[in-house]
């Protein structure tokens, strides 16, 4: 590996004849870096991964003691410069920071959109896609999320939420037709227009409860800290 400031840029057309291509930009370098590499064992496949091949975001799907669903609305940037709210409501969420664990990701993302703080409870869904900006790949997740306490107020982001509110899981099942959500609603809980699912005594209310979701557990090597590692597990309703 070699690490040139921008200053030096010309040193990389002299690595180029060395052999040397670009691998990536490093996080911790404020964009004044690059990182170039060589494999040098000839003959053998190079084996020094890819940088940054996919990006990582997760949503929140926070329900409330009255089975309500925190939604957002965010604003679309049109061609003539203006800004209309989207089409569809939709979970909170955002990109992951480097570093930042699921949990803190889907907390944090959920406040910074909405003013509400929650805890985080479990992953329920993920996927998988290919084929975006400059041609990296996607991790989507979605976060269970419960409020922090009943008495939640909502300030939405006005840069990036045109409009934030509690729905009820029933009248979003009526009225929205949001692909994800109506996905996780349907797989994740067994809820679909028209009933179904099931429900959970807690804090003396009937909560709809995740007919499967992914705790998190450790996994750990001797020596070294556990990793933080989710596992398929029956829901509350267990």
């Amino acid at each position: 590996m070699l690490k040139l400031p921008i200053e030096a840029a010309g040193l990389a057309s002299v690595a180029a004849e060395e052999g040397f291509v670009f691998h990536h930009v490093p996080l911790d370098a404020d964009g004044r870096h690059v990182v170039l590499k060589r494999w040098l064992a000839e003959g053998l496949e190079d084996k020094v991964p890819p940088f940054a091949t996919h990006q990582v975001g997760i949503a929140g799907l926070c329900m409330d003691s009255s089975n309500r669903i925190l939604l957002v609305k965010e604003w679309r940037d049109q061609d003539d410069g203006t800004r209309v709210p989207s089409a569809q409501w939709k979970l909170p969420g955002g990109l992951l920071d480097a570093g930042e664990s699921f949990a803190e990701a889907a907390v944090r993302e959920t406040w910074e959109e909405t003013g509400v703080n929650t805890h985080f409870r479990s992953l329920l869904s993920f996927w998988h896609r290919h084929g975006l900006t400059w041609g990296k790949s996607d991790l989507y997740y979605v976060a269970r999320l419960e409020p922090a306490s009943d008495n939640e107020v909502i300030t939405a982001c006005p840069d990036e939420i045109s409009d934030c509110k509690w729905m009820h899981v029933d009248e979003f099942l009526q009225t929205q037709d949001h692909p994800l959500v109506t996905a996780v609603l349907k797989r994740v809980y067994g809820l679909e227009k028209g009933g179904g699912g099931e429900e959970a005594m807690e804090g003396g209310h009937r909560l709809h409860a995740p007919l499967v979701e992914m705790l998190e557990a450790g996994v750990q090597w001797p020596g070294r800290e556990p990793y933080p590692t989710y596992f398929a597990s029956k829901g509350d309703s267990e």
